[in-house]
């Protein structure tokens, strides 16, 4: 049986994007923009990943940068349901553009620890940020959709739309 943790999985995660930052990009670019979603467990990950811890930064790679200076790995975040998510401190630590899709009857991250998540965000004036409470919208909303159920499908097409527009302005 192979068993998964954050604790675990977190390494991994971060060395994945200090590559992906330090490599050559795929595609002609001299600004390669990077972004990340992630969904139940792995919001944990993209908001590890949005608070931008020095040890975590690195030098891009040499077609990106005429600098030495070290950088965040990712440029923006989504998160959709995510969980074990430490509120406050993992969202007081956050420094990356992100935005939030959660379901106003989720059981992993109940309405109270949101509405504290959102206060936080708006208080943080050098962090742009987004929050959604999808009504009606259960946890893994966007990514375990029954498709006969006409709430969550509409949580789940409202998240995707959100997620879209999010890296859409990041990125475009």
């Amino acid at each position: 049986m192979i068993t998964c943790s954050i604790a675990k999985t977190e390494a991994g995660v971060v060395k994945y994007f200090q590559a992906l930052r330090t490599s050559p990009p795929p595609f002609e670019t001299k600004d390669l923009k990077i972004g990340t979603a992630g969904f139940c467990w792995g919001g944990k990950h993209v908001v590890t990943l949005a608070k931008d811890d020095p040890k975590h930064r690195v030098v891009r790679h040499s077609s990106q940068t005429l600098s030495s200076a070290s950088e965040p790995l990712i440029d923006a975040a989504f998160v959709a349901h995510p969980t074990f998510i430490k509120v406050p401190d993992d969202v007081e630590a956050i420094k990356i553009p992100i935005s939030w899709a959660v379901g106003e009857e989720d059981l992993q991250m109940k309405a109270p620890d949101i509405r504290k998540v959102k206060e936080i965000l708006e208080s943080k004036k050098d962090v742009e940020h987004e929050v959604q409470l999808l009504p009606g919208a259960k946890h893994g909303f966007a990514n375990r959709t029954d498709p006969d159920d006409e709430v969550a499908m509409a949580a789940a097409t409202r998240a995707e739309g959100q997620a879209k527009s999010w890296f859409s302005r990041w990125f475009s």
